[in-house]
């Protein structure tokens, strides 16, 4: 795949992890979201990976069973989730995610080959919004975010809905992801996906051999040099 990539018309992309660099403001939020409610998050980053790139409810599930008395305290998970997101929205003001390495280059090439790029994202347009300094409108045709699909990933409404827009077929479409939900997201719209994570992620979260893969865009970039 990786020595036939220019052959695709058309890139679709994953946002938090994938282009920039959001996952420990995620994970540095939930710990300080379980920390108000007088717990603790005793997990690394590796393993708040492997729970929270699977699915909402497994990622719930993952924090009751390591706070025990939470879920008395707090039963429902999504409004666990509303109160991580206002804790997230601040460090966003304080920390500015940065690209992931090699993913700015990557679209400024695509870019040169006037490659159509679009980004779908469960992401909520305000955070999308705040990231001003990385220019995204210098690269994407479309920015699709939660507000504009009926369902999160790994359901394919997002991914459906990038393909109506670039209307090409879904062969020559590639989409990059960061997680598996991601991947079966993409996979269940029919289209060909890359994950785009470190070895050590995907040994903490058993992803099968058989999905395709890269380290990063850094390695991409040489791969294509």
């Amino acid at each position: 795949m990786l020595d036939k990539l220019l052959e695709f018309d058309a890139f679709l992309f994953d946002l938090d992890g994938t282009l920039i660099n959001t996952e420990p403001l995620h994970h540095a939020a939930w710990e300080q979201t379980v920390e108000l409610h007088g717990f603790k998050l005793d997990w690394s980053f590796e393993e708040y990976l492997s729970h929270a790139l699977l699915s909402r409810p497994h990622l719930f599930k993952t924090i009751y069973q390591k706070c025990p008395g939470l879920e008395q305290l707090t039963s429902d998970g999504e409004e666990l989730r509303r109160q991580k997101i206002a804790v997230y929205e601040r460090l966003l003001v304080s920390s500015p995610p940065q690209w992931m390495p090699g993913a700015r280059p990557f679209l400024e090439l695509l870019k040169a080959h006037k490659k159509e790029m679009v980004m779908v994202t469960n992401s909520p347009k305000k955070h999308v919004d705040q990231y001003t300094h990385c220019s995204f409108g210098n690269y994407f045709n479309n920015i699709f975010t939660i507000e504009d699909f009926e369902h999160p990933k790994p359901h394919p409404a997002g991914y459906l809905k990038a393909l109506n827009a670039v209307k090409k077929p879904t062969g020559s479409c590639l989409v990059f992801e960061d997680s598996l939900k991601g991947i079966q997201s993409a996979n269940s719209a029919g289209v060909k996906a890359l994950l785009v994570a470190s070895n050590m992620y995907k040994k903490s979260a058993s992803i099968p051999d058989s999905v395709p893969s890269i380290d990063s865009f850094s390695q991409l970039l040489k791969s294509l040099a």
